[in-house]
């Protein structure tokens, strides 16, 4: 009986003292469907046209350049680039409660009947000797998606898919608009190539 305990509480005080797991870390995909063609010339275009996505456009275009791309507006091969979001849950408690009053139906007599319970303590909610936790509690972070596709010509004017890659992550105190740009570099280094679950630092 004795081991059983002594494995169990190994187990707890493992995850006590076990480290956080890094919120700050993006996570990257990339999939390669054929080789890309030689000469390195590409169109960049984004999907919308808000200041944001010219912004990283322009960024886009900058680390391209960077690293050897040739940019063309009228190029057969076209980098598009678009950001999903997935919005976060939150909680939000303000108020600290001294009474709860509850009311009851088809009691057995046959009245309605009620009930008050005064709080004194309660460490979310806060009673009468304490204001308790309050503010806001993030329960699923909001969740940033930043998609790239090379697409070319193929055989009888379709196009066709050369490469796609996708990096993701969570919004922390960075703003949405440095979680998105921290996205680009990681993307263009893997370009043409096929890659899973990378990880790669994010701005906290």
């Amino acid at each position: 009986m004795k081991r059983p305990l002594i494995a169990f509480f190994a187990l707890v005080l493992a995850a006590a003292f076990a480290g956080p797991l890094h919120a700050a870390d993006g996570q990257l995909n990339a999939i390669s469907s054929k080789p890309m063609p030689d000469g390195k010339v590409l169109a960049v275009r984004a999907l919308d046209d808000s200041d944001e996505s010219l912004e990283l456009s322009h960024q886009f275009a900058r680390e391209l350049k960077a690293r050897g791309y040739r940019l063309d507006p009228k190029a057969e091969l076209v980098l598009t680039f678009e950001v999903l979001d997935e919005l976060g849950a939150f909680t939000f408690t303000d108020k600290r409660y001294f009474l709860d009053v509850q009311g009851t139906k088809g009691t057995s007599s046959g009245t309605e009947g009620s009930e008050a319970r005064f709080n004194v303590f309660d460490s979310k909610t806060g009673g009468i000797l304490n204001e308790g936790q309050g503010g806001t509690k993030i329960v699923t972070p909001t969740k940033y998606r930043l998609k790239v596709t090379i697409d070319g010509p193929a055989e009888a004017g379709r196009i066709e898919r050369y490469w796609q890659g996708w990096a993701t992550g969570n919004l922390g105190a960075a703003t949405n608009e440095t979680l998105i740009g921290a996205m680009v570099v990681p993307l263009i280094e893997s370009l043409g190539k096929t890659v899973k679950n990378e990880v790669f630092p994010l701005p906290n």
